[in-house]
């Protein structure tokens, strides 16, 4: 069957949806899983500009289509009305006709018309497809290696994106610091900073490398009147004198072979109050040398490996790590501490369709850990079960909900993972 026999005559064709009905005829389609096709899409959406309403269509779509259908001799078609998809997605039919173009553009998928329009699929006895008619997932098992590509370049993309942000405060940072410390001829490079910082015509990118080099002129500066300041104060001209040398040694303790417990005890209680509080004395037996120790605080120790702030009851950065191994695997992350998963919440926020102001109103709600744990969870279901989540976004939402009643008990499905 040739591309134009299958779109019909009431379309309006571009170049992108051309594109998608010539890889839907192709007969040597490669040999591809459901499970492969799900974790690509979803990892190449963000880069595709498929997110929202498109996302949620593609989600529904990749839910529905049967993974029989992906083999060798059969077709991954998905026969579903616009109408139906509204009601799912509660969106005009408009909306989801313009959703259903950009993923068709984007070469996910391909209109497989039938002469009448109507999409409906037709199976035999033994459930092979006689007739199908709907919407194809063949262009995206042709552009599979091709989206695999594009995802990790996004994903490259976003990780040099953050630490060129990181970059841009740390050095914003430090040149206003030295203005503050150092004398007038630094304040001009805090200006040039805050000009960089500002200039919309450039990328986050380009703000970090140019900042790097003011920075560097700033440390050159530094480096050069620390030197003139050196000259300044050498030792030429000065007068020599002896050293006094103290012989008598009963200045330290421990220094004196005679000194008794006693005096040590004695001189400790002299000692004033908030002395006595900063550093704790650890005291040998007599002769013996004394150590000061400061006692680790709970952060410091790190009970469990978990965060205190964070108040997850049963939850630690430990555990997380080790249940969301497939969003690790996929995404290239590695959840080694909590402010790495802070980190990475913009990126599995775009992996699961959910929108920054709902994330940002979960934060609000119960706090940037909690938030960032439910979304690793719910990003980490979805890889490894499209089917189970229709609506990530909603399921995260949900946990959130079930949290503020005090009904989410979060390490029982992170132990569930594990």
């Amino acid at each position: 069957m040739s591309s134009s026999q299958q779109i019909a005559s009431f379309r309006k064709v571009s170049a992108g949806i051309l594109a998608s009905a010539h890889l839907a005829s192709q007969e040597d389609r490669p040999r591809v899983t459901k499970k492969e096709i799900s974790l690509v899409l979803k990892r190449v959406a963000p880069a595709l500009g498929i997110d929202g309403t498109a996302y949620h269509v593609l989600d529904i779509l990749l839910g529905l289509v049967q993974a029989d259908d992906f083999q060798a001799g059969k077709r991954p078609v998905v026969a579903i009305s616009n109408q139906r998809l509204a009601e799912y997605t509660r969106r005009t039919t408009r909306t989801v006709t313009r959703c259903l173009k950009k993923l068709v553009e984007a070469g996910v998928l391909a209109y497989r018309d039938s002469p009448t329009g109507r999409r409906y699929v037709y199976r035999g006895s033994e459930g092979a497809l006689e007739q199908a008619y709907g919407l194809d997932f063949t262009p995206a098992c042709f552009n599979l290696e091709a989206f695999k590509a594009q995802a990790d370049a996004f994903q490259r993309r976003i990780k040099a994106e953050q630490e060129a942000r990181r970059a841009v405060t740390r050095f914003s940072r430090a040149i206003a610091d030295m203005a503050e410390l150092e004398p007038a001829e630094f304040h001009g490079f805090a200006a040039r900073a805050q000009s960089i910082v500002i200039r919309d015509e450039l990328n986050v990118v380009e703000k970090s490398v140019l900042l790097e080099s003011l920075y560097s002129q700033v440390l050159a500066l530094h480096e050069a009147q620390s030197l003139q300041t050196k000259d300044k104060m050498s030792c030429a001209g000065d007068i020599h004198v002896s050293p006094l040398f103290i012989t008598t040694q009963t200045d330290s303790f421990g220094s004196n072979p005679q000194r008794t417990c006693s005096n040590e005890q004695e001189d400790n209680t002299k000692t004033d109050n908030g002395s006595a509080v900063e550093m704790a004395l650890e005291k040998e037996p007599c002769g013996g040398r004394t150590e000061t120790q400061r006692p680790k605080s709970r952060v410091e120790r790190g009970v469990g490996g978990k965060l205190p702030e964070a108040n997850l009851d049963g939850v630690s950065i430990g555990l997380i790590q080790s249940a969301c191994s497939q969003v690790q695997a996929e995404t290239g992350l590695t959840f080694a501490n909590w402010a790495r998963l802070c980190d990475a919440a913009d990126q599995l926020r775009m992996l699961i369709g959910l929108s920054p102001a709902g994330y940002q109103l979960a934060v609000e709600r119960q706090g940037r850990y909690l938030a960032a744990a439910c979304l690793v969870v719910v990003a980490e279901k979805a890889l490894r079960d499209p089917e189970h989540i229709a609506s990530p976004g909603g399921y995260f939402r949900a946990m959130i909900d079930r949290a503020g009643e005090g009904k989410l008990h979060l390490h029982k499905s992170l132990h569930g993972l594990v």
